[in-house]
Order: structure tokens, then C-alpha cells, then sequence
């Protein structure tokens, strides 16, 4: 045979078996095999999106494949479609597929819905495969935690790990309920050994990364989240949680370039919503606000920051009723979270229920370092319902220039001790409770036991701290707040560290972690403020104005304290112009205060402005607050450049004869001038 005739026929044969490939590859299509095939290798590889996409051809190709649909539904599920993939279930048992190969993919489907007995019972069904074991015990973890039972998810977990030790998954599992019961050292821990065992683990990476914002601060997690995204940069329960975060480190342009991706994969996404109705009322959109809100459809009603940013717009829609109704439930449900309770004072009040204003501000007027606007707030309330003497008692604590440190909400004594001195829930209120009624060695004694019982949980550091306070033994509540922040960094254990470093005399050190948490935090209100006193206290005068005008920025110009800030900042820098307006402004806001009045009289005095104003200012600023040695000593000093000697030398003693007053050397020197 001729060469030539010979790879013709070669030729003809691959030309044949190409064709009958083809034909093959095209009658695979049709039929949806080849789609089905490469769904199922989506999902060996956790890549539940393009599953989803695949299953859907290899369905269209064969509505009647169980398989398919079950498969389907591992994907809907995987991608939080509870609806989807119980629809999928009930489609392919439909179809003959025997319901014990979908019960764990149905117990998840029911989780997902919030039906948590459904996702039980599926779960812990008397057929269930062996190979199907580790996935419904995850799903019996965090359903039993749903429902309050502690014990049962860690029945759970502890079956999960016999099945396999060294599952990343499990691990995440294990990490998410030691979060939910406060033990936050036994999730960080459990969070490290999951990401040990698969470093590639998007669910594990995430953990991380919200432990690590709790424990360390909002900027230090976003390195984990970067972490997580490039795993799978379209894990939707991530980019929420890194939204999130970047939010609340003021990130609002990548934010909103995260939700909008967040959208791009799932166009019904409620959070994204929220967190763009959310910056949208930050930046004084109201309108804007309420329309994104409106988008979520209802489906985060239920959640504490959907309520609170509910309310706040019906009271900038002028609607005090609809803002009540929506606050009342969440205060009910979260009585110490202070800015509810204040809203929902405000809404009763405008609402002219002056006695339910009055009831719901009472816990916070009954702090010693409530601040001036409630005080002002419930004055007014107290005002309208005929009691002056208690109103001006309000308005005089309003205009007291120094504030104590936090303190915790006072708590009524319940009728009996808890039964387990171990569990925070019961304990740390009961606790607080004997701290009210001057109780505090019972305190002392039940806070030592719940900490010994829970050394990973910050809540039992931070309430011993309080305790020990409280006893007087400064130096050992510092050690018990320290304990507390180095497992959660977070702002309660940072104001509470700081003021007690403050009250041992260590100001450098609690500058430091004012500074610190500020870093990680450059958002929080009252840290600003904080960082900003110390500034201030070392006269770094530039440093100061850049975080008042920070702070400045987060809550406008009805600040009158923080007005006066500026003020004194703008005249060290000697912006006499602009120290004279925010004085006046402060003085207008607070005519009452005794600093906005010392501040507003002490700027007339250094602006060389003629006239008796500054003295009568100085002067009602020491009869408001004649305790007050730098009044004292801007009276003074007013009084000597006025001529008036004698009155000059009388209240710059005063100033001087207070040994810890920091500008004693300067009452001091002005008395030497004389």
C-alpha cells in the first residue's frame, strides 16, 4: 500500500472518531450529564456558585434527574438559600431519590429558614448515612445554640470531632459557639487551629478575621479579610462582615464598593441595604436613607441596629409615635444600650408622654457621669411635669464642668442569688445588683467566683474590674481590665482601662491606650474626646484641633463642651477669630455651664476685648463652680489685668492652695507679679 493511501485512511479514521466525540460531547450536553458532571466537581472543590450555574443546565437538560436536583440543593444551601435548596429536596424525593440521602442537605435548607426543630429532626433522623454524620452534626450544633441549648451544640461538636479531629469546618463550628457563650480566648484558639488545618479555608479565615476585630481592633482585622477574599472573593457572608468593619473604621468609600459587589452577587442582599441606608442617614441623608432601608424588605426588622436607625429616622421625620414604637421593643430587649434609651426618652417626650420620657431616661440620670444632654433632656421632661426643684438639680449636674468615670447602670437586687455562680448571663447583673446596694464584698466574693469559672471570657475580667474598683483597689482592677483587653480589645474594656489607669496616677499610659484603641478605632466618639484631653493636658495644641475637628465631624456643632475644646485650642494657636466663635457658640449652646462661660470670658480677656463682659463672665463661671481651681485662676488673672489687686490676690490663692491642681505653678507665678 502506497504511504500517500495510507495516511489518508489514517486521516479518515481520526476525522470519524473526532466526529463521533462530538456527536458524544453534544448528546452529553443535551442531556445534561456533562453539566451535572462538572457541577459535582464544582462542589468537591467548594465552589458552590459555579455549581449552581452548571446544576441549572444539567436540570434543563433533565428536569427528572434526582441527582441533579440534590445536588442542586448542596449548592442553594451552600450559597444560604434555605427556600432553594429545601425546594430541590422535596424535588428529588419526588423523584425517588430515598429521603435518607438528603437529610443533611434538608436539616441545613431548615436551618436556614429559622425552622431549627425541622433541622433537628432531619438531622438526628434514625436513617441517616454514615457519610452524612459530620455535616448534620454542624447543622445540630448550631441549631441547638439557636434555641438557648449550650449543652446540646456541644454534644454536637464533641461527635463531630470523634468522626474527624482535623476538620477545619468543625473547628470554625467549635470557634462560633465558644463566641456565643463569651468565651473569646477558647475561640481564638479554636479559630488558629482552624485556620492551622486548612490556611485556604475561606469559613475559617473569616472567623479569624472577626475575632481578631474584637480582639485587636476594626483595622487590624482587615488583613485577615484580605486574606479571606482571596480565597473566594465572592463569599457574600464575608464581604458582609467586611463591609461591616470597614464602616465602622469610617472606610465609607470602600464600603460602599464592597455592598455593591455584595449586590452584584446577590441582588436581594438585606445587609447590603442596610449598610448603605446606614451611611446614607451618617451623611444626612435622611430620604435616601429611608428608601435603601425599604429595600431590605423587612427581613432585618427584627435586628437591634435596623430598629435603632427605624427610630431615628421617624424622629427626623417628625413622627415621635412611630419612633417609640420602634424603640420601646429594643430597649425592652437591650435595656443598658444607652443611645436606644436616650432616643426613646426623646420620642416619648416629643411625643408629650412626659412620664414614660421620664421612666426610660431615670437609669442613665441615675449615672454619675451622665452627660449633659440627657441631664438637659430630662430636666425639661421633669419641667413639664411640674417638678422644678428636680429639674434644677438635672441642669446643675449639666453644667458641673468635671464628669466622673463610666459607671454601669444601677440594677435591682433580684430575690435570690443564681443558682450556678459560673454562667455571665445571671451572674454579672446580680453582681452589679449588690454593687447598688453597697454590698461589695458579696460582689467582690460572686465576681471572683464567675472569673475563675470563665478566665477566657472578657465580660468576667471587666466586672471584677468594676468590683475592684469599686472596693477601692484601683491597681487590681487595672490588672482584671488589662486581662479583659488583651482577649477584647473593645471600647467598654478600653474606657474602663483608661479611666482606671487615670485614677492610679499612670496618665502616660492610659494616653496610650486611648491612642491605641483610636488607632484601630478612629471612628468612636468618646475616644476622640479622651485622646484629645491628653493632647491638650501636654499642650500639644495642633495635635488637639486635628482630633477635635475629627470628633467635630462624627457629631457637629451642638457640642457646647466640645466648642469650648476648640475654642481653648484656637487661642493657644492664637486664631483669636476662630477661639472667639466657638467660645460664643459653646456660651450659646450651655449658658448655664460654668466652662463655656470661663471659656467664653477667658477668650474676651485674651483677645484684648474692652469692657466688663470678660469679668462678669469669669465671675459667674466660679459662683457656678467656686471649687474649680482653674476658674479660680482665670478670675484671678482677669481681676490683676483689670487693676483689681486685692480681689486678684484672693482667688489666685484659692487656685494655688489646691496642691494636686496641675496649673498651681501658674497661679503661683501670676501671684508673684502681683
Amino acid at each position: 500500500m502506497r504511504r500517500s493511501r495510507l495516511f489518508l485512511i489514517i486521516g479518515l479514521i481520526a476525522a470519524l472518531m473526532a466526529l463521533a466525540g462530538l456527536w458524544q460531547w453534544r448528546a452529553h450536553e443535551r442531556d445534561g450529564s456533562a453539566a451535572l458532571a462538572r457541577g459535582l466537581a464544582a462542589l468537591d472543590r467548594g465552589d458552590a456558585r459555579t455549581a449552581r450555574v452548571e446544576l441549572m443546565n444539567a436540570i434543563k437538560g433533565n428536569p427528572r434527574s434526582a441527582v441533579a436536583r440534590a445536588a442542586q440543593a448542596r449548592a442553594l444551601a451552600d450559597l444560604g438559600d434555605g427556600a432553594g435548596a429545601q425546594a430541590e429536596v422535596e424535588r428529588a424525593r419526588s423523584l425517588g431519590q430515598a429521603p435518607a440521602a438528603t437529610r443533611a442537605v434538608m436539616a441545613q435548607a431548615h436551618f436556614l429558614q429559622g425552622d431549627f426543630a425541622g433541622a433537628l429532626a432531619e438531622a438526628h433522623a434514625t436513617d441517616l448515612p454514615e457519610e452524612q454524620a459530620l455535616d448534620a452534626a454542624h447543622v445540630i450544633a448550631r441549631a441547638a445554640l439557636a434555641e438557648g441549648d449550650v449543652r446540646g451544640s456541644e454534644t454536637a461538636l464533641k461527635r463531630a470531632l470523634v468522626l474527624k479531629a482535623r476538620d477545619s469546618d468543625t473547628w470554625v463550628e467549635v470557634g462560633r459557639l465558644r463566641m456565643a457563650t463569651g468565651d473569646q480566648a477558647g475561640a481564638i484558639a479554636a479559630a488558629d487551629q482552624a485556620v492551622a488545618l486548612d490556611p485556604k479555608s475561606v469559613l475559617a479565615l473569616g472567623l479569624r478575621a472577626e475575632l481578631t476585630r474584637t480582639q485587636y481592633g476594626l483595622v487590624a482585622a482587615l488583613p485577615w479579610f484580605d486574606r479571606a477574599m482571596a480565597v473566594d472573593p465572592d463569599s457574600v457572608p464575608v464581604l458582609e462582615q467586611y463591609a461591616a468593619t470597614l464602616a465602622d473604621a469610617g472606610q465609607a468609600s470602600r464600603m460602599l464598593a464592597m455592598t455593591r459587589r455584595i449586590l452584584a452577587l446577590d441582588p436581594g442582599n438585606a445587609r447590603a441595604w442596610m449598610m448603605q441606608a446606614v451611611m446614607a442617614a451618617r451623611a444626612g441623608q435622611d430620604d435616601l436613607a429611608r428608601r435603601l432601608l425599604e429595600r431590605t424588605g423587612g427581613r432585618l426588622d427584627g435586628e437591634p441596629a435596623t430598629q435603632l436607625l427605624r427610630g431615628i429616622l421617624h424622629l427626623q421625620d417628625g413622627n415621635p409615635l412611630l419612633a417609640a414604637q420602634t424603640l420601646a421593643p429594643l430597649v425592652d430587649a437591650q435595656p443598658w444600650n444607652r443611645p436606644a434609651r436616650i432616643l426613646l426618652g426623646r420620642a416619648y417626650s416629643d411625643n408629650g408622654d412626659q412620664m414614660s420620657a421620664a421612666a426610660t431616661l431615670a437609669p442613665i440620670v441615675a449615672q454619675q457621669d451622665a452627660d449633659p444632654y440627657v441631664l438637659t433632656l430630662a430636666a425639661r421632661v421633669q419641667e413639664s411635669l411640674g417638678d422644678r426643684a428636680m429639674a434644677s438639680d438635672m441642669l446643675a449636674r449639666a453644667a458641673w464642668p468635671v464628669r466622673p468615670a463610666a459607671s454601669v447602670f444601677a440594677t435591682s437586687l433580684p430575690n435570690g442569688a443564681p443558682a450556678d455562680p459560673a454562667t455571665a448571663r445571671d451572674n454579672i447583673p446580680y453582681i452589679r445588683a449588690l454593687l447598688t446596694a453597697g454590698r461589695d464584698d458579696e460582689a467582690l466574693e460572686r465576681a471572683r467566683l464567675l472569673n475563675r469559672a470563665n478566665p477566657g471570657a472578657p465580660a468576667a475580667w471587666l466586672i471584677l474590674g468594676d468590683v475592684l474598683q469599686a472596693n477601692g483597689q484601683g491597681r487590681e482592677s487595672v490588672r482584671a481590665y488589662e486581662a479583659g483587653a488583651n482577649i477584647r480589645f473593645d471600647r467598654d474594656a478600653a474606657l474602663r482601662l483608661v479611666s482606671a489607669l487615670q485614677q492610679t496616677g499612670n496618665g502616660p499610659r492610659a494616653e496610650q491606650v486611648a491612642r491605641l484603641f483610636l488607632r484601630q478605632h478612629p471612628m468612636d466618639h468618646d475616644m476622640l474626646r479622651l485622646a484629645a484631653g491628653f493632647t491638650i493636658a501636654r499642650e500639644d495644641w495642633r495635635s488637639a484641633e486635628r482630633l477635635l475637628q475629627a470628633l467635630r465631624a462624627q457629631v457637629g456643632d451642638n457640642d457646647a463642651l466640645l466648642m469650648t475644646d476648640l475654642a481653648r485650642v484656637s487661642l493657644e494657636q492664637r486664631k483669636q477669630s476662630a477661639a472667639l466663635a466657638y467660645a460664643r457658640h459653646g456660651y450659646a449652646l450651655m449658658p448655664g455651664n460654668p466652662v463655656t462661660a470661663d471659656m467664653l470670658g477667658w477668650v474676651l480677656m485674651r483677645s484684648d476685648a474692652k469692657g466688663p463682659m470678660a469679668v462678669d463672665l469669669l465671675e459667674k463661671a466660679v459662683a457656678l463652680a467656686p471649687s474649680v481651681p482653674v476658674l479660680q485662676m482665670h478670675l484671678g488673672q482677669a481681676y490683676a489685668a483689670a487693676g483689681r489687686k486685692g480681689e486678684a490676690r484672693l482667688a489666685l490663692n484659692r487656685a494655688a492652695s489646691v496642691r494636686d491642681f496641675g496649673n498651681r505653678q501658674e497661679a503661683l507665678e501670676a501671684l508673684k507679679a502681683l
